[in-house]
């Protein structure tokens, strides 16, 4: 049956990036340090500690990360990093928003966005331009490369891992003009089952792939990919528990448990019956240890007769047992879904006048509020949507 839930996630991540990437804080850069700034650098290891304890936004740790290099050494002290990234405590995932097209050797700067803030941080994250992103998780971009290898690239320390091709027999076309990014939409969806950072050897990279959106998976150490047979047509995934979660076109759940060596174990997942729909997401809610299955509605706008959201539906999983609460997050607002723009045609990948299909959908009132106001420059030209993102200090 439908239910009332605190704020969720939406996406469709687009924007893929490369293997460099450089975090800047455009307020040290132009400003020139003052004669005592070295004396913050002299602060005891011990007052750091006692404050970094009692940050809670991942953009405190960046704004105390970004002071001088010994606060970050000890931001980045595991033990630090470790309560950072701990699944049980709530972090509100922020956005990663292109900047408004500039000369060629600008290309590609993302700025963030916090959603609880309602602001931009002075923080600037470089990006190749243009690049597609199969999936978003624990700080962790996924990127697909021409050959349908599989790079995992974190923008914050711009450590990255590769992984050998996923799909058996590619069925995209070599790339022309027309089919330029058609390789990139060889991969719908790459999930992480936890951080590679923090569990450089037992990580899984779990994937959507190819034409029939099949399921297939690999681990830190192993050459190739193991597939799962049964099932096709998947749309959506995620980790909880120590299974997968995947949803396919048709709104049905099926569990995969990779923990063993052998066979993986997967199971229909039982789901309260949901309507058709344009577009369907499974997603966690931390305040209540639920999985939702969020519905997503599309209609013709009036007047550029371009495809937006008009409405969403949640449905609970039944049996199962994460969106944030609202009430540890000032600044976020409950009975609320964050959406981006999900516009992925492998032919036009980007909207010709910018992504617009985003903002918050209160289920209260059913009504839309924009993230933050476009730039009436970016309207004027194909952008890459944002991506959600938590950030991450390693």
């Amino acid at each position: 049956m439908p239910v009332r839930q605190k704020p969720l996630w939406v996406d469709g991540f687009v924007g893929r990036p490369e293997v460099v990437i450089c975090l800047i804080s455009s307020e040290e850069r132009s400003q020139p340090p003052s004669p005592s700034s070295s004396d913050w650098a002299k602060l005891p290891e011990e007052l750091l500690d006692l404050i970094l304890c009692r940050l809670i936004q991942v953009s405190d740790y960046l704004r105390f990360s970004a002071v001088c290099k010994p606060w970050l050494s000890v931001a980045a002290q595991q033990k630090h990093l470790r309560r950072l990234r701990d699944p049980h405590k709530q972090v509100v995932p922020m956005l990663l928003v292109p900047e408004v097209e500039e000369p060629e050797d600008n290309r590609g700067r993302r700025k963030l966005y916090s959603v609880t803030q309602n602001k931009f941080l002075k923080l600037e994250i470089q990006v190749p331009y243009r690049r597609r992103c199969s999936g978003s998780s624990h700080g962790w971009l996924a990127t697909v490369e021409e050959d349908v290898g599989i790079t995992l690239f974190n923008p914050f320390s711009s450590k990255s891992l590769r992984f050998p091709q996923v799909s058996p027999q590619p069925n995209y076309v070599n790339p022309t003009k027309r089919h330029l990014h058609k390789y990139e939409y060889e991969v719908l969806k790459v999930v992480l089952s936890c951080d590679p950072s923090l569990e450089p050897d037992h990580f899984v990279v779990f994937a959507i792939y190819g034409v029939f959106r099949k399921l297939a998976y690999i681990k830190p150490g192993h050459k190739s990919w193991t597939y799962i047979q049964g099932g096709i047509y998947f749309a959506d995934a995620i980790y909880r528990l120590g299974k997968f979660y995947v949803m396919d076109c048709y709104s049905g759940v099926v569990s995969v448990d990779v923990s063993n060596n052998g066979t993986p174990q997967v199971e229909v997942a039982p789901l309260s019956a949901p309507t058709e729909t344009s577009k369907a997401y499974i997603v966690e809610s931390s305040s209540g240890g639920d999985l939702l299955l969020v519905q997503r509605f599309l209609a013709e706008n009036d007047h550029s007769q371009q495809l937006v959201t008009s409405f969403f539906k949640i449905f609970k999983l039944l049996g199962l047992g994460g969106a944030v609460s609202a009430s540890n997050f000032p600044g976020c607002r409950p009975n609320c879904i964050y959406y981006t723009d999900d516009y992925d045609n492998d032919y036009m990948p980007y909207e010709p006048y910018g992504p617009r299909d985003m903002g918050i959908y209160s289920l209260e009132d059913k009504s839309f509020t924009p993230h933050y106001q476009i730039d009436t420059k970016q309207k004027r030209m194909p952008m890459p949507p944002p991506i959600w993102i938590v950030p991450t200090l390693l």
